[in-house]
């Protein structure tokens, strides 16, 4: 039996904005953060929610790089913990727990998905078991876990596949080998009442929403998620969050138009709101990106001069979305030194250097970025021809960065302009500590003989 309770408009609205929030950061390689203020408070208190599912599981792998090759017991951190084990809610907290310190622990996917399961949640159920099998797919317990899930919800591709796992691995399997039987025949009797009508499946609550005009046929198979989402608009057309949320469907298959219309029916909805906004903007930058590369593909295969007029007009529309979002989010989050940081390369692409500057000496308060912001503010003042102000800025970002290819460039950078403005000494100075580091990074031998020469 279920034991999910009903989750407000308002609280699903508060959700849904944690989710953006953490979708911009996740977007920002700020796994860690999107994790722990964002995803993870939308999967505890909605664990119905396979998006919220399939997102926070995305985020994890991404935050980690690579498979751990050790796994965290479940059941040993819910006994040091002293959950009770009898609740579905209380383990698929400790098991959210494990999967945030390794997401490829199988025990805990498992744990978790089975305790979606209890709770009634079968679609976040099966995000969490696919999720196991894809961290270990020939292990042979969380296949057979797999398989109880998806025969309950029917899922019967699913389950047989998980079957010939194991059967790879033990091909005398007795269990698997009945279960291999008794599926088989449940797929066919399934597939058999659909034919005949005779059977019906239905999401939650989906009896009391079936249009009445609807088919036999349409009232005899499962409703798809954006159908899902679809009813609920038509039971409650003014909550926003329904429609963001099937605006991130369509955008997740890059059916970007239709995102579009959805993410401007929440803006209108929710009278302009910022995070609404956002969300439309990033949508069509997302769709005029599409576009660009489409007409690049086109012309690269049929070089006519309409499909490259309309690839650059296609290119102009992005850059100048790309600008128009950027300056959006600095404008909203002015304390986010990731977006002015952003902003600031798409005004120095334009050639807008002052504001370019401006930005970049916002960003600069997160040490983070200190020499990365140095590094980018050098090379406005140099094309201003600010040289002694580019010079400046280049030495001070090559001491903020310790290490990687922007030290690298600061360094070349500020040999190479100290070169143009005939102070050999200094330039000597920035190629040795170059050399140093690479000695082949780009034509460094050729300059330090010129150097040398000079």
């Amino acid at each position: 039996m279920s034991t999910d309770t009903a989750i407000s408009p308002k609280k699903r609205e508060q959700l849904q904005q944690l989710f953006v929030r953490g979708n911009e950061q996740m977007s920002m390689k700020a796994y860690e953060y999107a994790d722990d203020i964002y995803f993870t408070p939308c999967v505890l208190q909605d664990p119905g929610n396979p998006i919220y599912a399939k997102t926070f599981l995305a985020n994890l792998q991404k935050k980690f790089g690579e498979k751990k090759k050790t796994t965290q017991s479940i059941l040993a951190v819910g006994k040091k913990l002293a959950v009770d084990f009898k609740k579905p809610e209380s383990l698929f907290k400790v098991s959210i727990e494990t999967i945030k310190s390794n997401p490829w622990a199988v025990d805990a996917l498992i744990t978790a998905g089975k305790a979606c399961f209890d709770m009634g949640h079968t679609k976040s159920a099966i995000i969490y078991h696919y999720a196991a099998i894809d961290a270990d797919p020939y292990h042979v317990a969380a296949n057979f876990a797999c398989i109880a899930v998806f025969r309950e919800a029917a899922e019967y591709e699913a389950a047989l596949a998980c079957i010939q796992r194991i059967l790879k691995q033990q091909p005398q399997n007795k269990d698997a080998r009945q279960l291999l039987q008794d599926i088989s025949a449940e797929k066919t009797i399934h597939r058999g009442k659909y034919a005949s009508g005779t059977s019906r499946e239905t999401s939650e609550n989906a009896e009391e929403d079936m249009p009445e005009h609807e088919t036999e046929e349409e009232k005899s198979r499962p409703l798809s998620p954006i159908e899902q989402i679809e009813r609920r608009i038509a039971k409650n057309p003014s909550d926003s969050a329904n429609y963001i949320e099937l605006a991130q469907l369509f955008s997740r298959q890059s059916q970007y138009a239709d995102a579009e219309k959805n993410y401007a029916k929440a803006v209108e909805l929710s009278n302009n709101a910022s995070d609404k906004v956002d969300l439309l903007l990033e949508t069509q930058k997302k769709r005029l990106h599409a576009d660009t590369l489409r007409l690049k593909e086109e012309y690269e295969q049929r070089p006519q001069e309409n499909l490259k007029t309309m690839f650059f007009a296609a290119r102009k529309q992005y850059e100048e979305k790309s600008l128009e979002l950027a300056g959006h989010r600095v404008k909203h989050h002015p304390n986010n030194t990731g977006y002015h940081f952003e902003y600031g390369l798409l005004l120095q692409k334009q050639e807008r250097v002052h504001e370019a500057i401006a930005e970049f000496q916002a960003a600069k308060l997160d040490t983070a970025r200190l020499g990365d912001c140095l590094l980018e503010i050098g090379r406005c003042f140099q094309m201003i021809r600010q040289y002694k102000l580019a010079l400046t800025h280049y030495h001070d970002a090559a001491q903020a960065l310790e290490s990687g290819e922007n030290k690298k460039k600061a360094l070349y950078l500020a040999m190479k302009l100290a070169i143009n403005m005939e102070d050999f000494s200094q330039a000597e100075t920035y190629g040795h500590q170059l050399a140093s580091i690479d000695f082949s990074y780009r034509d460094l031998s050729a300059m330090l003989e010129q150097i040398a020469r000079r």
